[in-house]
């Protein structure tokens, strides 16, 4: 078996580097050509950018001088955009869908395979432009590739701040249009988007050139609206064009960070499919973790504390998980301190850090009266502090306990690692320096 000289190996490199730009521009260009070209084709652009920045600016740190343009580092950029497109980053960003676990999981493939064909380009040969394909300077570039999403999830996500309003159509019965202008209105939300409320009942097909007439963004379906076949089409292919389709619950989480209790769903069944993420998996459990150590930590720092001075405490009878009654610990005097004896209850499994405001029996009794909905906080521990206080209701809201058990149902759907860290330093901080409205 013959071994190829080094003028052989360089040849292929140079082949395979070329064909590798060939092949990703040929694929990314065919598949960015459909009718939602436009913004998927401007992420790209914007992370291929972003990229290459990070690449020079590597380059430059390293080697003391700027890089010349060469085919290596230009066919690897377009391997990480070939591949992030083909694990749906971009159209997740273009439709506001990209969440943060999605984008590492998408992040830390797309790096893997980069990397794997970097060192599979420079096994052929030694040549030196290749050297910029080292472990030390190309991991640095794909970990700078995750801050540039990153960057693009944030300005797309802010994009409201310097770009005209989305335009959302809304598909709803008269009641949803009721409840959904009364959160609005009450809640002192300036939305980020205009609204165009269309009627259900009654009414013709819907035009297939209204998403160009309104220049729409998405379109909000209720649940009580039995959709024509010929309006499903219609709304599918809007899709296909780029147009987001929500429920009136996914477009109450995205725009109001809050859930109406009266657009919870009816049926048990699909209560239980809706809010299954506040029962189990994996963060469940990694929540239930961080809440032994946390408590433990903190109880293990005051415990000398109250052996110098033992703490007068008083408990009342508040609902818990599962319906389950649990005798909730406080401080006899009131104050900012107060609810730290809760510790206890978060280490004995009754309470978490993070979740609803414990409620007692007869609270909680009236409040299921009000709102068939308010059982699904029974389905997650009560937590020290929460979503539904940590911005407490606007002073001009009427109904704070509808705001706040609104907002706890948005955390028992969107509950995460990310989101309680942020509620915790946000409690913090606020335990220090508390807004007026706090009690």
């Amino acid at each position: 078996m013959r071994c190829l000289s080094q003028g052989e190996r360089h040849h292929i490199a140079l082949s395979s580097a070329d064909a590798t730009v060939r092949f990703c521009s040929l694929v990314l260009m065919r598949g960015l050509l459909g009718s939602s070209a436009r913004r998927v084709l401007g992420f790209a652009v914007a992370d291929a950018l972003l990229l290459g920045v990070s690449w020079v600016l590597v380059y430059a740190v390293r080697f003391g001088q700027w890089p010349n343009v060469s085919r290596g580092p230009l066919g690897l950029i377009l391997a990480w955009l070939l591949i992030q497109y083909l694990l749906g980053t971009y159209t997740a960003l273009a439709r506001h869908q990209l969440n943060l676990g999605r984008q590492w999981r998408n992040c830390l493939v797309a790096a893997t395979s980069v990397f794997t064909l970097a060192v599979l380009i420079t096994g052929l040969h030694d040549e030196p432009w290749l050297s910029t394909m080292s472990r030390s300077f190309l991991i640095p570039v794909l970990g700078l590739g995750f801050f540039s999403t990153q960057i693009l999830r944030v300005g797309q996500a802010n994009a409201h701040l310097w770009q005209p309003q989305e335009q959302w159509l809304m598909l709803v019965s008269a009641r949803e249009r009721q409840e959904l202008s009364q959160a609005i209105e009450a809640g002192g939300c300036v939305l980020p988007c205009g609204l165009e409320w269309r009627a259900v009942r009654g009414m013709p097909a819907i035009p297939i050139t209204l998403p160009d007439l309104l220049d729409l963004d998405g379109v909000v379906i209720g649940s009580e609206h039995q959709l024509t076949e010929e309006d499903r089409r219609t709304l599918l292919g809007w899709q296909d064009q780029g147009v987001r389709l929500l429920s009136v619950p996914g477009w109450s989480e995205l725009f109001l960070k809050r859930l109406p209790p009266a657009l919870v769903p009816s049926g048990w069944a699909e209560r239980v499919e809706a809010f299954s993420h506040a029962r189990s998996g994996p963060s469940a459990r990694l929540k239930r973790l961080g809440d032994l150590v946390v408590s433990g930590f903190l109880l293990a720092l005051l415990l000398p504390l109250a052996w110098l001075r033992k703490p007068e405490l008083f408990s009342d009878r508040c609902s818990g998980r599962g319906g389950h009654s649990f005798e909730r610990l406080r401080l006899r005097a009131s104050g900012r301190l107060g609810a730290l004896p809760q510790l206890i209850n978060v280490w004995r499994g009754e309470m978490s850090l993070v979740g609803p405001r414990p409620l007692t029996l007869a609270v909680m009794q009236q409040l299921q009266g009000r709102f068939p909905g308010a059982e699904l906080r029974q389905w997650m521990r009560p937590g020290m502090t929460g979503w539904g206080r940590i911005a407490g209701p606007p002073p001009e809201e009427p109904d704070a306990v509808a705001w706040e058990l609104g907002r706890d149902l948005y955390y028992l759907r969107n509950h995460s690692l990310l989101l309680d860290l942020r509620l915790l330093a946000t409690s913090v901080v606020t335990l220090f320096a508390p807004a007026p409205w706090r009690r």
